[in-house]
Formats: structure tokens, sequence, C-alpha cells
């Protein structure tokens, strides 16, 4: 073999080895760079199997939770926070501003999204969609957060309500007392007036007797409120013919017909006491005399429901205002001036009508009357054969 042969020879094995030097380096390069991938795979789906397994349990939450961002943009919602916030599976990661749209919230949400995690500073209440919700922020491992918003709305109600509650007592009494402790120092001035001595002994008598009315009724409501049912029952009749005799006084002095028809057979028991039966049906007698123009028609309507006893009273008054009629048995609540002309009113009437039923197992349904009036009707529940 000439020496040119043996060059060209040593020339291709020497190719071919750094040609397989170079291929071995890119294999081993490729193979780290697919070891690398599959771990970047493996972390983001660990990462994503720990999210679906995060919003897994959120969905288990009755209270409305959002995942968010740490830019205050929504990842995810458990379907009490979709209802809420109105918040369609289809729409893309978006703002929590565009779900609720309150600036001076959202710029307290961002400046306590900020302080995370060092801070936690509280955040005002949401008023959404009927709802009243306190939110609580919280910062997740993975940089997101979580906003938990508790529905407080029943509490929220409550606690208006007592304190429209207080604020009305204090007026009740305040007004005649002021009365009161006006009449008694002018009789000071002017005692020897005999006519004024009358005029000042009847207003003096009147609203006495009005905060009597007010101390009673707000003892029979607390009462009805820590009082436990009883078994105790009665039979209608008896009670219903004494509540129109107590009333006929009133009823001669207005001029007005009280009419009583009593479709039931006789010997029906009803699970209620005499005493919360009388109350009930006498506030709602005494609520049409009052309301009733002179020479009216109230008539005490009695017959079987497949519910139980129903107990109707109408008038021939003013009526209610269909908007106002699902309030009127709140207490204190009082319509207008319209409904509100009686100054022996307290506005808890009816507020004790409902609470007395609801604790016997009954209710109250009230509804106006065409072309005027108003139709009160109360169902509560026989005693069974067997309990008897």
């Amino acid at each position: 073999m000439t020496s040119g042969g043996l060059l060209l020879i040593t020339a291709m094995v020497a190719a071919w080895f750094l040609s397989s030097y170079w291929m071995r380096k890119q294999l081993l390069g490729y193979k780290a760079e697919v070891r690398r991938l599959k771990e970047t795979s493996n972390g983001m789906e660990g990462k994503l199997a720990a999210s679906q397994h995060l919003d897994s349990i959120l969905s288990a939450i009755n209270e409305a939770v959002l995942r968010l961002d740490d830019k205050g943009k929504v990842i995810s919602a458990n379907q009490r926070a979709k209802e809420l916030f109105a918040i369609h599976e289809h729409d893309p990661s978006a703002s929590l501003l565009s779900y609720y749209r309150d600036s001076d919230w959202h710029e307290r949400f961002n400046a306590a999204l900020a302080a995370l995690p060092e801070q936690s500073p509280p955040l005002p209440d949401m008023h959404i969609s009927g709802y009243v919700l306190t939110p609580r922020l919280a910062r997740l491992s993975d940089g997101n957060a979580l906003l938990l918003c508790m529905d407080i709305s029943e509490q929220h109600r409550l606690d208006t309500q007592r304190r429209t509650f207080l604020s009305n007592l204090m007026h009740d009494l305040k007004t005649p007392l002021t009365s009161l402790l006006g009449y008694a120092r002018s009789m000071e001035k002017f005692g020897d007036d005999a006519e004024f001595r009358k005029e000042a002994a009847q207003v003096i008598a009147d609203e006495a007797k009005h905060v009597n009315h007010l101390l009673d009724a707000l003892l029979t409501l607390d009462q009805i409120e820590f009082a436990k049912r009883n078994d105790e029952v009665c039979e209608p009749e008896l009670v219903l013919k004494q509540a129109c005799d107590m009333l006929t006084p009133q009823c001669k002095e207005k001029q007005l017909q009280l009419t009583y028809n009593n479709l039931c057979e006789d010997g029906l028991l009803l699970t209620i006491s005499d005493t919360d039966l009388d109350r009930v049906v006498t506030n709602l007698l005494s609520n049409a005399v009052n309301y009733s123009p002179d020479k009216g028609i109230i008539s005490l309507n009695v017959s079987l429901s497949e519910a139980g006893l129903c107990i109707v009273v109408e008038d021939q008054g003013v009526g209610i205002p269909e908007k106002q009629l699902n309030r009127v048995t709140e207490r204190f609540y009082r319509v207008d001036k319209a409904r509100s002309r009686n100054k022996q009113g307290h506005g808890l009437g009816l507020a004790i009508v409902k609470e007395l039923l609801e604790n016997n197992g009954g209710e109250l349904k009230l509804s106006n009357l065409k072309p005027h009036g108003l139709r009160a009707e109360i169902v509560l529940p026989l005693v069974a054969e067997t309990d008897t």
C-alpha cells in the first residue's frame, strides 16, 4: 500500500472517531435536555395536581371561596362563589373587580393583598346579590391567595333589626314620658284651672296606658321567645266567642258590625293554649276595630282546610301597602300615618300574633281586599285523633 493510501485511510478513521465523539456528545446533551424537560414537566404536573386537589377541597366548602393570583385575578372559584359573583365556566381569568365593582373596597383589597403574608389587614364587608359577606384573605404557599367570603346576611339582618328595635323602643317610651313630665310640671302652675286639670288628667291617663300596653307587649314577646312549646290544647269555639264579646263595647262606640260565622263542627281541638289563641284573635280583631271606618263591617269566619283550622278576620279599613305587607309583622314596624293614627298602637301587635302562631305550629297570612280592607288569615293544626 502506498503512503498516499495509508494517509487516506488514517484520515478516514480519524474523521470517523471525531464524528462519533461529536455524536456521542450531542446525544448526551439531548438526554440531559430530555431529563430536564421531564423533571420540569413532572413539577408542572405536580403543581397542577396540587392546584386541582385544592380546588376540589374548596368545592366542598359551603361559603364562597375564590383563588386569586398575586395580581388579584380570579384563578378558580367554588360553586357558591360562582353563584354569588356570577362567574361562568367559560369566563377567562379576570380581575376580581370584574365581578365585584366597588372601587373603595378594591382599594382596601389591593393594599391587603400587597401586605401578605407579613400582615393580614381586615377587609370591609361585601354587599352583593342581596347578601352580606365578610371576606378573609390569606396567602397560599405557591404565591397565590385565597379569599374566603363568609355569609353573615342573617346576622346582619338581626343586628339591623335589633338596632331598629331599640331605637323605636326608646322613641316609644320617650314620647309619652315627655308628655307625662310636661303635664306634671304644668299642673304646678295651672293646677287651679279646673278645665286644664281635667285635660291634664286625661292625657296623663292615656300616656300611662300607652306605656303600660307597650310594656305588656314587650313582656309577651319575651315570654314567647323563651317559651318552650307545650302540649296544651284548646277548644276554639269558646275562645272566639269570648274575644268577640270583649270587643263589643269598642264596636258599639264606632257603630261597627262584628259578624261571627263558624262553619266547623263542635268538639274540634287545636294544638295551642286558650291564652295564646285569645291573644292572637284579640290582637287581630283589635286591629280591625282600630282601623275600620265608623259604621263599617268586621267579619270573623272559621272553617276547615287541609292544613288545619282556618280563622279569617276581615275589615273595611285602609289596608296595608303591598310592598309593606311582608314587613308589618316585624317588631315595632309601622306602615304609614293612615294606619298609625291610633295613639295606642306600638307596632308590636302583629309581631306578637306571628311569633305566637309560629311557636304553636301555625302561620299568619295577610292580604288586601278590594276595593279596600285587610284580610288576616291564621291556620292552626288540629289535634290528631291519636293524641286524644
